[in-house]
């Protein structure tokens, strides 16, 4: 156990969605290959329940604000005494604190640490200087991603890494999985075809768009179910908006769950509208359970699959052809499971673990 190189994970949200589920998928990863991996995490937030559930190591750090010194004070001095090979921050809050310690090393004598800033968005115009100088390298989960980074010709190419997130499909053949009972019991007293949907409850996710569109899907298939899985700032405005709609016995929001597969093979449908993406997981997992996929064509969703081969790609926000999309796929079963299958070759070509783990392996080691 002394003798494992240490590697810190660090992450400043309260919630938990993709990202922050790969990271501790990461982490399992690294931990295979003889890494310690650590966690630095808000106290009480939803990634440091899930590390204490999945028996992850896991550090809390109260990450205030982006400059907070008792923060940068203690990651100094578990720095001193853990000497980690890397660090990977996924947080705006975490990210500059942890460069500045992976920097310092030099003032004190140490080597630097090397710092990957791991980016899931890109908002605006992207500034050269924290890319080139700040961090080892950023990593992103998609080409179309990195052209949005490319848009600025001064940052160096080099230092932005295309790492496609691994899936550990074993787990989702987990049969002893089971919903929860709560949401067991709405699913066996509203009968009906299920679309699921799994994603942090903000805009960009696009569930305004499934909830309109389903007031006309109501039309062919009255007793449709959209069950909704995550938490999010945008929770009161969804309820409000499923109220509005007159959806109230259509749509569950289960919040999060810890297993998605019980609720993928439950489901007739699975859907990722939204707005903006830079690639997306939940559409993966559900390919490779064999569950038919409508998703928006837009961001890196694209690099994920093939339109009318493994699943359907929809223009994000046209709320009148997602009611299509899903109209259709409900009236063909057959064509529909037919992309599924076709689905789940592709995703276990291009998202293994194996591939992830060999991708982060490399860079801690190129450090």
């Amino acid at each position: 156990m002394g003798n494992e190189k240490v590697v810190l994970f660090s992450d400043s949200s309260m919630n938990i969605g993709g990202q922050e589920l790969q990271a501790l998928q990461q982490m399992h990863s690294l931990h295979e290959c003889g890494y310690q991996p650590i966690l630095l995490c808000k106290p009480k937030s939803a990634i440091a329940s899930r590390a204490k559930d999945e028996g992850l190591c896991f550090i809390e750090m109260p990450f205030r604000n982006a400059f907070h010194i008792p923060s940068l004070m203690r990651l100094l001095r578990l720095a001193k005494e853990k000497n980690p090979v890397a660090m990977f921050c996924h947080g705006s809050h975490d990210a500059l604190i942890s460069a500045l310690v992976g920097m310092a090393q030099i003032f004190l004598g140490r080597k630097r640490i090397p710092v990957f800033r791991v980016k899931t968005f890109q908002h605006g115009y992207p500034l050269s200087f924290a890319y080139n100088y700040l961090f080892a390298g950023t990593l992103i989960p998609s080409y179309y991603l990195r052209s949005k980074f490319m848009a600025n010709s001064a940052i160096n190419i080099h230092k932005l890494h295309v790492l496609y997130p691994g899936i550990n499909f074993s787990g989702l053949e987990d049969q002893d999985a089971v919903l929860p009972e709560r949401v067991q019991i709405w699913l066996d007293t509203h009968r009906g075809p299920v679309i699921s949907h799994g994603a942090i409850l903000r805009g960009e996710k696009g569930h305004s768009t499934i909830l309109k569109a389903l007031v006309r899907v109501k039309e062919v298939f009255p007793n449709v179910r959209y069950v909704i899985a995550g938490e999010g700032q945008d929770k009161p405005l969804l309820e409000a908006e499923i109220m509005r709609l007159g959806l109230s016995d259509n749509v569950l929001m289960t919040g999060i769950l810890k297993k998605i597969a019980p609720l993928l093979r439950v489901s007739d449908i699975a859907v990722l509208p939204s707005l903006i993406e830079p690639l997306g997981m939940f559409q993966i997992e559900a390919q490779y359970l064999e569950v038919p996929v409508i998703v928006s064509n837009t961001g890196g969703i694209p690099e994920t699959m093939v339109n009318q081969v493994t699943g359907l790609m929809i223009e994000s926000a046209n709320v009148g052809e997602w009611a299509n999309a899903i109209i259709w796929m409900l009236c063909n079963p057959i064509a529909a499971k037919h992309m599924a299958q076709e689905g789940k070759k592709l995703v276990i070509e291009k998202f293994s673990l194996n591939a992830n783990s060999a991708g982060l392996v490399s860079l801690i080691e190129r450090a």
